[in-house]
C-alpha cells in the first residue's frame, strides 16, 4: 500500500519546474523537482492520514485551529505559494500558541516594512516567522528520526520525531498534494546568524551602520554599498526577449558584502565563528582614538571617505574567529582570527617578521580579548559583546613597517648631477643588490637575505631616497636604519672594504619640515640597527596612497671629510632595509644575553613590546 502511495503521488508531480534553494551566501537557486523528489520522499512516506488532493494552503485554511497562522499567510501573500505545485512541508503553530493579537502584530510590521522598502526577501516576518515554519522539499518522521533539516530562510533545525527545534509536533506527516503538513505547539525560535544578530541589537547601532552602510569610495548604481544583492543570470529562469533583453521569470539573487572578505562569511550558516563586537559606547571610543591614526594628506582623492572607512576597519580587522581554528581547547591558550596567518614560516613572507598579529594570547584570561564579553548564542556561532576593548593596536593595525631597500619599488632615487655634455641627468652613485649565501655568517641575520650596495662613481659624498609607504599619522615611531657589514657579501672583504660608514638620515614630508637626524656611525662587521628617530609621529597618514608625490621619503647621505675617506670611515653603503617600529616595542635578543644586541645573532623583533620564552625559542630554532 506504501509504494502504491508513493507511486500515485511521484506521478502526480512527475514535471519539470525550478525551486528556490537558499544558498550559503543568501541567494536562490532554481533546481528541477523531479530528481529531488525522489531523493526527498522515498521512504520516508508514513502519512499517518493518507493523502489529500488538497494543497497545503487549503489545509491550513480550512482548519480552525491554524486560523491565525493562515492570516499571517495570507497577509503576506505567502498562500500563492503554498497553493502552487512547490513541494513544502509546513510546521504550522496552533491558536493555542500563537493568538489573534500575536498574528495582527506580525502583518503590521509585514506591512509596514513592505511599505518602507523593504524587498519581500529581507522582510522579518516573511525570513524570521513564515519562512522559519517552512521547509522546500517535504519531511516526514519516524520513531527514530533524529535529523536536521534546512528551512526556507537557510536555517538548519534539529528535526526529531516529536520535536522541530522548540516546537512539540502535534499532529505529523499530513500528507497533501504539493508536501507534508505537521501542527506544533509553539512559535519555532529564530536564531539570528551573526552578521543578523548585528543588525537586531540596539547596543550594536554603530557597528551595524558600518557593516550594512554604503561604502563611500565606491559609487554607481550597480555597486553602492559594501552590503548588496548581486543578479545571477546563470541561475536565473530566462523567458522570452524583448527589445533584445532577456525577461526573466526568476530572478535570482546573492547577497554580498564586500566586507566579508575581510572579517569572514559571518552570514554563512553552515559556518561557525565566535564574533569580537564592539558596543555603541566602545565603537564610539576606539573611532575616536583611531581617526587621527588616518589623517590623509589634502590632495589624496576622497580623502574623507578614505579615513572614515580605515578608522573603521582597524577596529573589525581581526575580531572574527573561525570554529575550525578556534576550539574550546585552543582558546585556552590563544584565539586566531581570520586575518591571523596561522602557518608560523609563512608570517616572516606576509609580514616581514613572526609576528603574531591578530593572534591573542590566553584570550580568556583577566584582559584577555575575551574577558568581560557577554556571549550571545547565534545559528552560526556567537557574538561576544564587548562593554571593554582588549585588544592591543600594536597586535593589529599598528604593525612594523618594513621597507627593503633591494626592492625597486621603495628606492625612489640617487644621487644625480646634470652633465652638459650628455644633456642629461647622471647618477653618482651605482646600486648593486646582493644576498647574502647560505655559508656566510650572517645569513639569516639579514631580513629577506638581500640587501644594496651604494658606491660612489665619484669622489664625493653620495645620497639614495627611500619611500616610507603605508605609516599611520600622529603616533609614535621608533625609525631603524638596517646596515650591513662587507663581510655579508664577500668574506674576503678588506679592511678598507670593512671600515664603518658615517652617515645621517633626512626625513621629508610635504608640507612638513624636514627631519634631519644626528650623524650615525655603522659597526664594522656587523648586522647594525641604527636608530634614526624615536618616538617620530608623521604629521599625514600614507596607508594605500598610490601617488608618489604624496610618500613620505627618507634620504640617507653620506657624510665622510675628505681626509677621512677610505682611512676613517667608508662612502659606500650597504643598507638591508628601513624599520618603521610602533614606539618602543623593538626587542633586540641576543641567544645568551637578552636584551639590546646590536648587530649581534638571534635579532628577535617582537610586536608585544616584551619578551616571550616560547617566541624567542621559536624564532632560535628557525636560525
Amino acid at each position: 500500500m506504501k509504494k502504491i502511495l508513493y507511486e500515485k503521488v511521484k506521478g502526480l508531480l512527475r514535471f519539470t519546474m525550478y525551486l528556490l534553494l537558499p544558498l550559503a551566501g543568501g541567494g536562490w537557486v532554481g533546481v528541477s523537482c523531479t530528481d529531488t523528489w525522489d531523493d526527498h520522499y522515498e521512504g520516508q512516506a508514513t502519512a499517518e492520514y493518507g493523502m489529500s488532493d488538497n494543497t497545503l494552503w487549503q489545509a491550513i485554511k480550512e482548519n480552525p485551529q491554524l486560523s491565525n497562522f493562515a492570516s499571517v499567510v495570507e497577509a503576506c501573500n505567502f498562500d500563492r505559494t503554498l497553493n502552487s505545485a512547490q513541494v513544502l512541508t509546513v510546521f504550522a503553530p496552533t491558536n493555542d500558541c500563537l493568538s489573534k493579537e500575536q498574528a495582527q502584530e506580525l502583518i503590521t510590521r509585514y506591512q509596514t516594512e513592505k511599505n518602507n522598502g523593504t524587498l519581500e526577501e529581507d522582510n522579518t516576518v516573511m525570513k524570521e516567522f513564515i519562512q522559519n515554519h517552512v521547509a522546500l522539499f517535504n519531511f516526514s518522521v519516524s520513531d527514530h528520526t533524529n535529523d536536521s533539516i534546512r528551512m526556507m530562510n537557510g536555517k538548519k533545525l534539529p528535526l526529531l520525531s516529536n520535536r522541530l527545534n522548540n516546537a512539540t509536533l502535534l499532529s505529523k506527516n499530513a500528507l497533501y498534494s504539493n508536501g507534508i503538513l505537521f501542527t506544533v505547539d509553539n512559535t519555532v525560535e529564530f536564531l539570528p546568524n551573526v552578521f543578523e544578530y548585528i543588525r537586531k541589537d540596539a547596543d550594536f547601532d554603530s557597528l551595524r551602520s558600518f557593516l550594512y552602510c554604503g561604502d563611500p569610495l565606491i559609487s554607481g548604481r550597480s555597486y553602492p554599498q559594501f552590503y548588496y544583492k548581486e543578479f545571477m543570470p546563470s541561475l536565473s529562469v530566462a523567458g522570452s526577449i524583448k527589445d533584445g533583453k532577456t525577461q526573466y521569470l526568476d530572478s535570482v539573487f546573492i547577497q554580498r558584502n564586500r566586507l566579508f572578505e575581510t572579517l569572514g562569511n559571518l552570514h554563512v550558516e553552515d559556518s561557525a565563528y565566535i564574533f569580537l563586537a564592539p558596543t555603541n559606547e566602545v565603537w564610539s571610543q576606539l573611532v575616536e582614538e583611531y581617526e587621527p591614526y588616518f589623517d590623509y594628506p589634502e590632495d589624496v582623492d576622497k580623502r574623507d571617505s578614505l579615513i572614515y572607512r580605515n578608522t573603521r576597519l582597524a577596529i573589525m580587522e581581526g575580531t572574527t574567529f573561525s570554529r575550525t581554528f578556534n576550539s574550546d581547547e585552543a582558546l585556552q591558550d590563544s584565539a586566531m582570527s581570520t586575518n591571523c596567518v596561522r602557518e608560523y614560516t609563512l608570517r616572516r613572507q606576509v609580514w616581514g617578521g613572526p609576528f603574531e598579529y591578530y593572534q591573542y594570547f590566553m584570550p580568556l584570561s583577566t584582559n584577555g580579548a575575551f574577558d568581560g564579553t557577554e556571549v550571545i548564542r547565534c545559528s552560526n556561532g556567537e557574538v561576544r559583546k564587548a562593554s571593554k576593548w582588549n585588544i592591543d593596536k600594536r597586535m593589529t593595525f599598528n604593525q612594523y613597517l618594513v621597507e627593503e631597500a633591494e626592492y625597486s619599488s621603495n628606492v625612489k632615487d640617487v644621487v644625480r648631477v646634470y652633465d652638459q655634455q650628455l644633456k642629461d641627468s647622471i647618477n653618482l652613485a651605482k646600486i648593486t643588490e646582493c644576498y647574502v649565501s647560505s655559508d656566510n655568517i650572517f645569513y639569516e641575520r639579514v631580513w629577506d637575505a638581500g640587501f644594496i650596495e651604494v658606491t660612489p662613481t665619484v669622489s664625493d659624498n653620495i645620497y639614495i631616497n627611500f619611500y616610507l609607504k603605508n605609516h599611520l599619522s600622529n603616533i609614535g615611531y621608533d625609525i631603524y636604519l638596517v646596515t650591513v657589514p662587507a663581510l655579508a657579501n664577500d668574506s674576503n672583504a678588506t679592511a678598507v672594504q670593512r671600515l664603518p660608514t658615517k652617515l645621517r638620515c633626512v626625513i621629508s614630508s610635504p608640507g612638513v619640515k624636514d627631519y634631519r637626524s644626528s650623524d650615525l656611525i655603522t659597526t664594522p662587521n656587523a648586522v647594525d640597527y641604527l636608530l634614526v628617530a624615536e618616538d617620530y609621529k608623521f604629521k599625514n597618514c600614507t596607508y594605500g596612497v598610490t601617488n608618489t608625490d604624496l610618500q613620505t621619503v627618507m634620504k640617507v647621505e653620506t657624510r665622510v671629510k675628505s681626509n677621512e675617506n677610505d682611512v676613517t670611515y667608508s662612502r659606500t653603503l650597504r643598507i638591508d632595509c628601513i624599520l618603521l617600529v610602533p614606539h618602543g616595542t623593538l626587542q633586540l635578543v641576543d641567544a645568551l644575553d637578552i636584551g639590546s644586541a646590536q648587530g649581534q645573532p638571534g635579532v628577535l623583533l617582537y610586536p608585544h613590546g616584551q619578551y616571550d620564552d616560547r617566541a624567542y625559542k621559536f624564532w632560535y630554532m628557525l636560525r
